[in-house]
């Protein structure tokens, strides 16, 4: 018989995030922001006593079983939570979990400590760490990048998608109209004339039934680029590129101002908004695919 042993761990991990300490709150505590970058959850009770479970892994890999319940939460400042992570029909760990959130000049700096205990040498804390780190970088490219001396916020996702089917999503209206905006959104096109120097003319209704007219005139039209100029409220430059990537598509979604004080009003509005838009876009491309 195989002997039994369990290995004892503490580790600690530090981040710095260009975003506020609500944001990378949010990250964890709204589902559909979480799945950006985590396992989405069958089950998410954000609340203290309530339960998170995911399974998942990679393909024609182990399933992974992520069962957690909060143990504390206090908003944009700290989250305490316990989990037990079994693969296929083995526990290999359970491990208390806290989060802690601090404003920094740069935004915000989030401590992660994991207090674990390893059964049967089936995971290892330095693994766990690695992995734990890794899922941090990936939180960090959920929250997008700003660059305060360009005036510009980038979107980056790795889309589950063949490049021309993304393409389509972007240049058909009757499939952009379905994902355009941020959670919650609707779209009425009144023009929409696809080529260099065309029109595309909207209506946003907002969720509240608040009205948003929006101008956008198309600077660049292709297959690997579309480059915009929005020219209503807020005006800048959008530019998307697609590049093909291990059998999906890389999109990154460029947002460039014209001036320091439109970035300054827009950022912490689309920040936030440029992301629900590509959540959208996922799900459209998830439901096109099946």
């Amino acid at each position: 018989m195989k002997p039994r042993f369990t290995t004892h761990s503490t580790f600690q991990i530090e981040r710095i995030y260009r975003a506020t300490p609500e944001r990378v709150f949010a990250a964890w505590s709204d589902r559909s922001a979480k799945a950006r970058w985590y396992q989405p959850a069958e089950v998410f009770d954000f609340r203290v006593g309530g339960r998170e479970f995911s399974r998942g892994g990679p393909a024609g890999g182990p399933v992974f079983t992520f069962d957690a319940y909060y143990q504390e939460i206090v908003p944009n400042e700290r989250l305490v939570y316990s989990y037990s992570l079994d693969q296929g029909e083995i526990r290999i760990s359970v491990s208390i979990s806290t989060i802690e959130l601090m404003p920094a000049s740069e935004g915000t700096k989030l401590v992660f400590t994991e207090q674990g205990t390893f059964f049967d040498g089936h995971d290892s804390p330095e693994q766990r760490e690695q992995g734990t780190k890794e899922l941090l970088d990936l939180l960090g490219k959920s929250l997008g990048e700003s660059n305060a001396e360009t005036f510009e916020l980038v979107s980056r996702r790795k889309l589950d998608a063949p490049r021309n089917l993304v393409y389509r999503a972007w240049t058909e209206p009757e499939l952009l109209a379905q994902w355009w905006g941020p959670r919650g959104f609707t779209n009425t096109f009144h023009t929409f004339d696809l080529r260099p120097g065309g029109v595309w003319e909207h209506t946003m209704h907002g969720p509240d039934g608040t009205d948003y007219p929006s101008r956008n005139i198309f600077q660049e039209i292709g297959p690997e680029r579309i480059v915009l100029q929005h020219e209503t409220g807020h005006y800048f430059t959008l530019t998307a590129t697609f590049e093909d990537v291990d059998g999906g598509t890389e999109i990154t979604f460029r947002q460039t101002f014209e001036t320091e004080e439109e970035y300054i009003k827009a950022k912490p509005i689309c920040e936030e908004a440029n992301e629900q838009n590509l959540d959208r876009l996922v799900s459209l491309l998830n439901h096109m695919r099946h």
